[in-house]
């Protein structure tokens, strides 16, 4: 009997691993298709953080190689694509929080915005974006690692062609890419919303980063879905978020947005909302976005200031592809430079203060020397 039972999980194993040879062929040679189970070989972009959902590793070095950059990425002791920050600062300091166009994808550090501004303005701007979040995972970041560094003011990328499916879990749940990760959200209507995680069963998950067939055989099994929703991300791609935004979405990231201003405790918090393409050429069509009317109202209510990017980028230059990766949507250096140049003449002293030959620079949000008064909390600067 026993030697039945040796020969039937000798025989089952065998087949097992023929099954996944075959599979990987077929996979490789595109007579199947499935996605690759490659996940188990970047370490780089982790997505099993317990509360952040997705987070580097720190101390990692990854060379990121497509075919129009190729750029080393380094984290450091805290998993921040940034440079060694002390924990105290007598200094002015900016948080950075945001997306992956703000973590600089596809750009080396040198060349991405904050790295820029802190060029720029001679004032420490401690990066602390991350590629795959959306505004709620920022508002974390913020909560429990960025607020454990001094500093004085906070500036917060907002890019509505994927927060707006990264914050709104009803809606990201119909994307398949989505069923994929594991992320925090607030569900329920604005103000009543609770924090839950949604987490790819583990088994599923194995399956999709170690092997083939259970990549192919997930692949299959979800048939119709994966076609609806394959169709729904193209559409989304094609959407300009600046104007077709959905009610409940803006009032989610509006709760989003009100947390993050309370908890920066009085501190200055700009948000800067970032223009793909296609919300380029929509501005061309439609003029001024009522996205950042919206958010300017709730700005005002909530003590944060908007500062929107699409109107003076659209009119910075009529090449518009220029301020984007060739084979990404990504900024370039040239987005990056150019961005950077807009939002630091937007914010302006209001944010950053006035620097006086032989003083250092002051701290953002607050007195110091040859800083001009700063307006009351929560208004926003006329400009």
């Amino acid at each position: 009997m026993r030697s039945q039972i040796a020969a039937w999980l000798a025989a089952a194993v065998a087949t097992l691993v023929l099954l996944e040879i075959g599979t990987c062929a077929l996979v490789e040679t595109g007579r199947v298709v499935a996605p690759r189970p490659s996940d188990r070989r970047h370490t780089y972009w982790r997505g099993d953080h317990p509360e952040f959902g997705v987070w580097h590793a720190p101390d990692l070095s990854y060379q990121h190689r497509t075919r129009c950059y190729d750029v080393e990425y380094r984290t450091n002791s805290v998993g921040a694509r940034d440079a060694e920050r002390r924990l105290r600062s007598e200094r002015p300091r900016v948080v950075v929080l945001g997306d992956s166009y703000l973590e600089g994808w596809g750009v080396s550090e040198s060349e991405r915005l904050s790295n820029l501004l802190e060029e720029q303005t001679g004032i420490e701007h401690l990066n602390f974006a991350m590629s795959h979040f959306g505004p709620y995972q920022e508002y974390l970041v913020y909560r429990s690692l960025a607020t454990r560094f001094d500093h004085d003011a906070v500036l917060v990328g907002v890019l509505p062609a994927n927060d707006f499916l990264d914050i709104d879990f009803e809606e990201a749940r119909k994307q398949r890419y989505y069923r994929f990760h594991y992320r925090p959200y607030l569900v329920g209507d604005p103000p009543d919303l609770r924090h839950v995680y949604h987490r790819e069963p583990r088994w599923r998950r194995w399956l999709r980063h170690w092997s083939y067939a259970g990549s192919a055989v997930i692949t299959a099994a979800e048939g119709r879905a994966r076609e609806r929703a394959a169709v729904e991300v193209a559409r989304s791609g094609e959407r300009a978020w600046f104007y077709d935004f959905g009610d409940r979405q803006a009032r989610l990231l509006e709760a989003v947005l009100e947390r993050l201003a309370a908890g920066a405790a009085g501190k200055r918090v700009a948000v800067v909302l970032i223009p793909t393409l296609t919300d380029l050429r929509s501005y061309a069509r439609f003029g001024p976005d009522p996205l950042s009317v919206r958010l300017r109202a709730a700005g005002e209510r909530s003590g944060y200031r908007v500062v929107d990017l699409l109107p003076s980028m659209a009119e910075t230059t009529q090449r518009w592809p220029r301020y984007f990766l060739g084979c990404d949507y990504h900024w370039s250096a040239f987005g990056n430079a150019t961005a950077a140049n807009l939002l630091r003449e937007a914010l302006g002293p209001e944010f950053y203060g006035e620097e006086d030959p032989g003083e250092d620079p002051p701290r953002p949000g607050g007195s110091g020397p040859g800083r001009r008064a700063a307006p009351p909390p929560g208004r926003t600067p006329e400009r």
